[in-house]
């Protein structure tokens, strides 16, 4: 995990003085205690308890940890469970202030158009990493709707390519385009392999029809084109076409679409900033983007033009 990636886990658990902060509720008149930010203090504690510095016994925690496998907010916790989170937390926190305060020397915030893009671990020689690299030159390219994407760099100590986008409605479009492919592979592994689809793909045929895995293929082929297809069309009605005609751009992205694909199947990684902008997120490895919110960053009006001389004169003569 990158040290930025790491600051940001940590920092969700914290308060103002940097130390894990627990919001708590007592229930049942003291019986237990409901944690509302028990899925961050998790996320903090895996972590923190892998630090050299961290010599805490974790024993206990590891033992309330395996009662909630998947964290929730808020959990319940009884208080005897309650009071051992407390303590280790209490250990912790003697120690916390200082090592955030490393991490944040030693690692910087990024612009909220950035692109994080983390190269697979199958690189093994120079052609192939040149190969890799001039394929995703050409999606960027393809990306560019009001501005390219530029190279900013490595993450420090990282197989991470650092980018950031120069026109916000490239930037949206990458994001969208990216949600969809991740979408797209994850329909083709998963709903592809089920039965549901086999019926989906039975029920779609004509009577004269023989099912079989070469017309299965060709029918997943093309829904998965319909499916990309209309996830584009959606994607420029929220987003907007910059001048461009629908066709075109529609064409730009669906193409561009395809190639993310192809890289995301090759293992190539494609993250949002480490502090992303508000209507964008990634939960559990997928992305997920409010368009309302980005629809309020559009001006509602334009702005107002200041109106020659001759236009002036041609308004008081035309009000004698």
């Amino acid at each position: 995990m990158r040290l930025g990636e790491i600051k940001n886990t940590i920092r969700a658990a914290l308060d103002s003085t940097n130390k894990i902060h627990v919001d708590n509720e007592v229930l049942y008149g003291g019986q237990a205690y409901n944690i509302n930010n028990f899925v961050e203090i998790i996320e903090a504690l895996d972590i923190l308890s892998k630090q050299n510095w961290n010599d805490a016994d974790n024993a206990q925690i590891a033992s309330i940890k395996a009662q909630h496998e998947t964290p929730i907010n808020p959990t319940v916790l009884t208080t005897a469970d309650f009071n051992q989170l407390n303590t280790y937390i209490n250990t912790i926190n003697t120690k916390l202030p200082l090592y955030y305060q490393v991490l944040e020397s030693v690692t910087e915030d990024q612009d909220e158009k950035t692109i994080n893009i983390q190269l697979p671990s199958n690189i093994k020689s120079f052609k192939e990493l040149n190969d890799l690299n001039k394929r995703l030159e050409d999606i960027l390219k393809l990306f560019n709707v009001d501005g390219q994407f530029e190279f900013k760099g490595f993450d420090k100590g990282t197989e991470w390519y650092i980018l950031v986008g120069t026109g916000i409605l490239s930037y949206h479009f990458l994001i969208a385009c990216l949600k969809t492919a991740q979408e797209y592979l994850k329909t083709k592994t998963e709903y592809f392999k089920s039965e549901d689809a086999r019926m989906a793909y039975e029920a779609s045929m004509k009577k004269d029809e023989k099912i079989s895995d070469t017309g299965f293929e060709e029918y997943r082929a093309k829904w998965l084109s319909i499916f990309i297809d209309k996830k584009v069309a959606d994607a420029i009605e929220k987003i907007g076409l910059n001048g461009q005609t629908e066709p075109e751009l529609r064409s730009q992205l669906i193409k561009a679409t395809t190639s993310l694909v192809k890289e995301l199947g090759e293992g190539t990684e494609f993250h949002l900033s480490l502090n992303p902008p508000d209507y964008a997120t990634e939960q559990a490895g997928q992305l997920v983007i409010d368009y309302k919110k980005i629809q309020l960053l559009k001006p509602e009006n334009k702005p107002k033009q200041i109106a020659s001389t001759k236009d002036v004169e041609k308004k008081e003569e035309d009000e004698k």
